[in-house]
C-alpha cells in the first residue's frame, strides 16, 4: 500500500499544479492577442467608411415593361469589387469579379426570375460596400364579360 501512495502522489501533484497554472498562463496569452486585434480592428474600421462614401452604385430599369436593368458602379480607389445579385433566402443567384476600373456599367436581364425580392450587393472582400434592392412582381388583370 505505501508503493500506491508513493506513485499517486507524484501525479496528484502534477495535476493540482497543472489546473492552478494553467489558466494563469492562458490569460496571460490572450491578453496579448486581445490587445493586437482591438488595435487592428480600429484601424481597419475607418478605411472601410472612407471606402464608402467615395464609392457610388446606381442601378435603373431600362424599359418600364422589361426586366432588363442597367448597373453603374463608380469605383475611384480602383479596388477589387465583387457584384453578388441574391435572393430573398440570401443565395446567391450571380457572384462576378468587377474589373478594377474607375467606372463600371453592365446590363442584367432578370427576365427568368421568380417574383420576389433581389437584392445587388457590391463587397470588397468580406467588406459590404452598397446595395440596391429591386422586386419583382407580375400583375394580371382578368376581364370577364357576361351576355345573355
Amino acid at each position: 500500500m505505501k508503493h500506491l501512495r508513493f506513485v499517486l502522489a507524484p501525479k496528484t501533484a502534477i495535476i493540482v499544479l497543472t489546473t492552478i497554472l494553467f489558466p494563469f498562463l492562458q490569460s496571460v496569452a490572450q491578453e496579448n492577442v486581445f490587445a493586437y486585434n482591438a488595435s487592428r480592428f480600429v484601424n481597419e474600421k475607418p478605411v472601410a467608411e472612407a471606402a464608402k462614401k467615395s464609392f457610388s452604385i446606381k442601378l435603373a430599369q431600362l424599359d418600364k415593361d422589361s426586366l432588363l436593368f442597367k448597373l453603374s458602379v463608380e469605383n475611384p480607389a480602383n479596388e477589387k469589387i465583387t457584384l453578388y445579385i441574391k435572393d430573398n433566402y440570401n443565395n446567391v443567384l450571380l457572384r462576378e469579379t468587377l474589373p478594377a476600373t474607375a467606372t463600371f456599367e453592365a446590363r442584367y436581364n432578370l427576365q427568368s426570375l421568380e417574383d420576389g425580392q433581389y437584392t445587388f450587393e457590391i463587397r470588397n472582400g468580406k467588406n459590404k460596400l452598397a446595395e440596391k434592392a429591386i422586386g419583382i412582381k407580375t400583375q394580371t388583370i382578368v376581364n370577364r364579360n357576361v351576355s345573355l
